[in-house]
């Protein structure tokens, strides 16, 4: 016999996901009463839905009733977070609809690929539980990496993210520099001629099937980035793909640039 779930009530989660929110969670209202016999967590435990929270005993509601036909009951979480209370004592009878104890709420600040970095919960899994729920599952809405868009953070973590990157600008006394690949640092084209020197040209494709490329810096553009790169931090972009651009900053651009200062170099 499948345990029925705990009920949570009170601290639910606002239409904007705020980042912290403390649940109770509550014996069934429509379960008969039990008596607490062993917590399997305690204050301060990261929890996980379906996690086991406490084991109980169902009380003897008539006299005869053979205790040992009774199997126990096992308290289970409907939601991911940290424990902060709990509220019932060993061998307290739990009524139906009491509150167990109460849990602050994961808001998954962090997800790759619809998984929460913090507490592990399977965000796809919850959004297919919840259909056309209006609550928000996480608070992770800003795309930190460009190489990654899988990785979401939330807004207070990207202001965090963001005033770390201004103290680490102060601190190493620089500005960002925003630089254009192509027509500005390259040149490329699927145009190729024979007759043509391949000095300085870099040739390559971006999957098999596709056309090759062929890429040449323009005139100077070693000299300025090794000049450049000792007052501003770089970051190159492109209207190209990500992998073009990936391809070119990590074949061309970071080997025609000291390897010291290289690694100011992002896209």
């Amino acid at each position: 016999m499948e345990d029925p779930p705990a009920d949570s009530g009170g601290g639910g989660a606002a239409a904007e996901g705020p980042a912290v929110q403390v649940a109770d969670i509550c014996w069934p209202a429509g379960a008969l009463p039990v008596r607490l016999i062993e917590w399997k967590v305690k204050a301060g435990s990261l929890v996980n839905v379906d996690s086991v929270l406490a084991v109980c005993a169902p009380v003897l509601q008539e006299k005869g009733t053979d205790v040992a036909r009774l199997p126990e009951r096992k308290v289970k979480s409907d939601r991911a977070g940290i424990v902060k209370e709990l509220c019932i004592q060993l061998g307290q009878v739990i009524s139906p609809g009491g509150v167990i104890l109460k849990i602050e709420e994961c808001s998954h600040p962090i997800v790759m690929k619809g998984l929460c970095a913090e507490c592990g919960q399977d965000l796809t899994q919850l959004q297919s539980t919840n259909g056309n729920q209006q609550t928000p599952i996480s608070t992770a809405t800003v795309s930190m990496v460009h190489s990654v868009p899988e990785l979401m953070v939330s807004s207070e973590q990207a202001e965090q993210l963001g005033r770390e990157d201004q103290q680490r600008l102060h601190r190493n006394k620089k500005l960002v520099l925003m630089v254009d690949l192509d027509q500005t640092l390259i040149h490329t084209t699927e145009q190729h001629c024979q007759r043509m020197s391949n000095k300085g040209i870099f040739h390559f494709q971006l999957g098999r099937g596709e056309p090759m490329l062929h890429t040449r810096l323009r005139p100077h553009c070693k000299e300025f980035l090794e000049k450049i790169a000792k007052l501003y931090e770089l970051h190159v972009f492109t209207f190209g793909s990500r992998l073009y651009a990936h391809t070119i900053a990590g074949n061309e651009l970071h080997s025609r640039t000291p390897k010291k200062r290289s690694r100011n170099l992002s896209v």
